[in-house]
């Protein structure tokens, strides 16, 4: 093989490797910076999305909600979020049983009163002085994550960490 025959395979070999590197997640779609209109960080969002082709972000508002929304990965819901302004968020005492959430327990997460937080769902509720009294974050995540249960606790909990501080900026809270 000639001296420019080597290096050009060398190099095509080199650019098969790479782009195969690039789409090695399984991924053909980017993680958005903004979910339901608020800014995420990606190494929040990333881990509780699945792999798949395409991404779409369904946000509605309907009048009694702040905001909903939810993240499909090819026609599959991988997560959902409802925001209401309201100490229970439409809530029942029952709601927040750990034993009604797959892999549930309470939950330590920064900017949040109370927390919930299980490996297909998690409940949040937050203080807010100014422009609502409060706000409740009602999340639902696909419950076929192929994740062992301990880690996908983990990535939920840190989404919700990052999510619901954003959300409280988004609207002008001030607590």
């Amino acid at each position: 093989m000639s001296g420019g025959r080597f290096w050009t395979s060398l190099l095509v070999v080199g650019f098969v490797a790479a782009v195969a590197g690039c789409t090695s997640d399984g991924r053909g779609y980017a993680v958005p910076k903004e979910y339901c209109g608020f800014e995420v960080q990606e190494s929040a969002l990333s881990p509780i999305l699945p792999d798949g082709e395409s991404l779409t972000d369904v946000s509605y508002n309907p009048p009694s909600l702040i905001a909903s929304c939810r993240v499909v990965v090819d026609g599959r819901t991988a997560v959902a979020v409802e925001v209401r302004e309201s100490k229970e968020g439409g809530l029942h005492p029952e709601d927040w049983e750990p034993a009604n959430f797959k892999d549930g327990a309470t939950a330590r997460i920064p900017s949040t009163e109370k927390a919930l937080v299980g490996s297909d769902r998690a409940l949040a509720l937050t203080g807010c002085e100014d422009p609502y009294s409060a706000l409740s974050f009602r999340f639902f995540f696909d419950p076929d994550h192929g994740v062992e249960a301990g880690q996908r606790v983990a990535d939920v909990e840190a989404f919700v960490a990052d999510f619901v501080p954003s959300v409280k900026r988004g609207v002008g809270c001030t607590a």
